[in-house]
């Protein structure tokens, strides 16, 4: 892919966030699982560490 290519590109992801056609994570494995057949772990959350944590 040429730098212009890769620049049309990004471009057009961006116009295309902008737009609003973004997807949450679990959407994206949503998607995947019934396109492609493959299916995921659910993403596990961590709580936040306290701000304090190095002290």
């Amino acid at each position: 892919m040429t730098g212009e290519q890769l620049d049309t590109q990004l471009k057009k992801g961006y116009a295309s966030i902008k737009a609003g056609r973004v997807y949450s994570a679990d959407k994206v494995d949503e998607l995947l699982a019934k396109e492609f057949d493959l299916r995921f772990t659910p993403t596990k959350r961590r709580p936040h560490a306290p701000n304090n944590c190095f002290n």
